[in-house]
């Protein structure tokens, strides 16, 4: 196959390295920087001020693209933007803070979530709640950090993390209502969470072509409800009994093809959010992760597609 398509990755450092300290750090992120198959990387808060100063300046320098996840920190703080009243006033004024600190580290991106599910009768009031906190944020970043681009990232609503956000066609409607406004909120999709969803990939990619700039390889146990890792633990590829095998990531790298998401001109973020198992070295599981999705890459573009 000719013209075959080139593509670089991101690492979610979070789950990639679970247990690593913050003090760490500085050390890891220059460890990532020398994998060739990396441009990208995606963080969160950072709280002592003197290592966001080093990090900031180490990717500058070693990182095309920064992604700030705001997810981890928004849910141990209790900051959920679908909230009501003073609550949803403090998760909004809560992210505004998140927003400046990626601004610190340079991100170009920063990734936020919807916050828990409600009760059927409520999820309309919700989702005004969740609509009216991303235009006050995106109204905060085109203002003091236009760099910065606004992502909304998808999960199951009823097998783990139970999000109001959520099935695909009703992120796309709540992105279609905000950008119609003039903004530009983007959706990243998750592999996994696309399979919790119980969606399909290529439709699902295929449905949010048009405003989807993020997507993360990603996999999870489904078939057994009572196994302990049932649902959003992000186990490795090669996983037992898991979703996405060799075979559903060569299919997807020829799905995310053939809708043009790695088209050069469209620079989609491809992130790994992959979770070492307890007691496994985190950094051999990456750079087997890194592995796969190259071998799965190579084999998806050395045959015809199906």
């Amino acid at each position: 196959m000719t013209n075959i398509p080139q593509y670089k990755l991101s690492v979610v450092y979070p789950q990639a390295f679970p247990l690593s300290l913050e003090k760490n750090l500085i050390q890891d992120l220059e460890r990532l920087s020398q994998y060739s198959s990396l441009n990208s990387i995606e963080l969160t808060t950072i709280s002592e001020v003197g290592i966001r100063r080093d990090a900031a300046a180490l990717l500058h320098n070693s990182f095309e693209e920064v992604i700030f996840l705001a997810g981890l920190p928004s849910f141990k703080h209790l900051a959920f933007l679908n909230a009501s009243g003073a609550d949803r006033v403090r998760a909004v004024d809560y992210t505004k803070g998140l927003i400046e600190e990626a601004n610190e580290l340079g991100a170009s991106a920063f990734l936020v979530v919807s916050g828990p599910d409600v009760e059927p009768l409520n999820r309309q009031e919700s989702m005004q709640n969740l609509k009216r906190s991303l235009i006050e944020l995106l109204a905060f970043a085109n203002s003091s950090y236009p760099d910065i681009e606004i992502r909304l990232e998808h999960t199951d609503r009823e097998v783990h993390r139970r999000q109001l956000i959520g099935p695909t066609a009703d992120s796309l409607m709540l992105i279609t209502e905000i950008n119609d406004f003039g903004y530009n909120l983007q959706l990243n999709l998750d592999m996994s969470h696309i399979l919790q969803l119980d969606e399909e990939i290529y439709s699902t990619l295929e449905l949010a072509k048009a405003h989807c700039s993020h997507f993360h390889f990603s996999n999870c146990v489904l078939a057994d409800i009572t196994h302990p890792l049932y649902g959003d633990f992000h186990v490795p590829f090669d996983y037992p009994n898991s979703e996405v095998s060799s075979h559903v990531l060569i299919k997807t790298f020829q799905d995310l093809s053939s809708l043009g998401y790695l088209d050069e001109a469209r620079k989609t973020t491809l992130g790994i959010e992959v979770v070492p198992l307890n007691g496994d070295d985190p950094w051999t599981t990456f750079s087997k992760t890194i592995d796969v999705l190259n071998n799965a890459h190579t084999e998806a573009f050395s045959a015809p597609s199906n």
